[in-house]
């Protein structure tokens, strides 16, 4: 087994105002508004409770953007997503909500700066935020990753690669024609991600086992849930993982953009690592890093 792929690790928000076009964290900070006279210590903590908070909110965010897609509305940059405190004891105190960018820059027009950045041309399949912590508010462009409805007619049509096609049948059970509602967008979600985490160490294996025979930023995962008795986890080539999205040309695109790339202090490389999930009728590209010794 190859010790140069070691484990899997979420994206953190980048940690400068630059953005290397080949890296994709999964939150950007873009601009902050704050009171004068705030101190540097003040501001940092209440950026740290803003990352805070949208990692607790994403699930829905995410599910509003599913809806978004599977309802084929505008493309995602037209919308803004917005996470503020309220007093609406009924909503937990905060406020989640997908908004259009024209109807988020009207509201944002008493923080100049925010309207600014939000008339701004927006990052591609990226979502931005609008969220207030501690008397700050800031514009954060994240990268969602929704879990999406596969129609009975697309499940057929898939092409599996060929030693996962004993799976299709228990795959694609759960699929069907049915139309996709907040909640099962949101379960969907969120049984993707649990699924991943359950899975990490087996991908792995994997991908240890691949990156001896094939490139390592050629690759992507596969996670299929088979029910009871259990899933199907491998890893192939990306061209064959375009295979189970197909028709969707948001996750078409997290599976054929510019491999993203960093580099850690002792010269490793930092890969992002894209992993198809087909589970509870839905089908996501979850991103991953790994750290790889070149």
């Amino acid at each position: 087994m190859s010790s140069k792929v070691i484990p899997l690790r979420r994206s953190s928000a980048s940690a400068g105002g630059s953005e290397d076009r080949n890296r994709r964290p999964k939150a950007i900070p873009r601009v902050l508004s704050h009171t004068p006279g705030m101190t540097k210590e003040t501001i940092a903590d209440a950026c740290r409770e803003q990352e805070r908070v949208i990692a607790e909110h994403e699930p829905r965010l995410t599910a509003m953007v599913a809806k978004i897609i599977a309802d084929k509305l505008p493309p995602i940059e037209t919308w803004v997503g917005a996470i503020f405190t309220t007093e609406d004891e009924d909503d937990e105190g905060v406020l989640v909500e997908v908004t259009s960018r024209q109807q988020a820059i009207d509201a944002t027009k008493t923080w100049t700066s925010i309207e600014k950045g939000l008339r701004a041309p927006p990052l591609p399949d990226r979502l931005d935020i609008v969220v207030e912590a501690q008397l700050v508010v800031g514009l954060v462009s994240i990268d969602v990753e929704p879990a999406l409805p596969v129609t009975r007619r697309q499940a057929e049509a898939v092409n599996l690669p060929t030693h996962l096609l004993f799976a299709k049948g228990e795959a694609f059970a759960s699929v069907g024609d049915e139309p996709s509602t907040y909640e099962t967008l949101l379960a969907a979600y969120q049984e993707h991600k649990r699924l991943v985490d359950e899975h990490s160490e087996d991908l792995l294996d994997k991908l240890r086992e691949a990156s001896a025979r094939s490139v390592l930023d050629e690759c992507a995962g596969i996670i299929l849930a088979l029910g009871p008795d259990g899933n199907a986890v491998s890893v192939v080539r990306r061209e064959q993982a375009l295979k189970l999205v197909a028709e969707k040309p948001f996750l078409e695109r997290k599976l054929t953009r510019p491999q993203s790339t960093d580099e850690l202090e002792d010269g490793r490389e930092v890969l992002s690592f894209p992993i198809v999930v087909w589970a509870k009728g839905h089908v996501s590209v979850q991103m991953r890093e790994v750290v790889h010794a070149v």
